[in-house]
């Protein structure tokens, strides 16, 4: 990306989904496993973990397919690579949107 600036709508997209997505729990659960002992296993520090994880994954997915794009393409744009990532994100972030809608209050 030239000017970078796709980059923060993916970060929002993968910020809202490792708060809200169901698969946070899934995470928060198997902490046993990925959790380093010598940090202290409050439930704030395992769930802000868990959300870090889950946000992290859906930048590093979402971002595959702009990238075969990317390499693929013979003459590759940003903006295009940029919208792709961006998509990526929000199909990723699909089923953390009942969850959102809730803490808005829409029902």
């Amino acid at each position: 990306m030239g000017d970078r600036t796709g980059l923060v709508p993916v970060m929002a997209v993968a910020i809202v989904n490792g708060i809200f997505s169901p698969w946070v729990l899934v995470l928060f659960v198997l902490y046993p496993v990925w959790y380093p002992s010598w940090a202290p296993a409050t439930t704030q520090f395992v769930y802000m973990a868990s959300a870090l994880i889950l946000s992290t994954l859906t930048m590093m997915v979402s971002g595959v397919p702009a990238a075969l794009y990317k390499r693929l393409s013979s003459a590759p744009s940003d903006t295009v690579a940029s919208t792709i990532w961006l998509a990526g994100a929000a199909l990723l972030a699909m089923p953390a949107v009942p969850n959102v809608l809730k803490a808005l209050g829409v029902d």
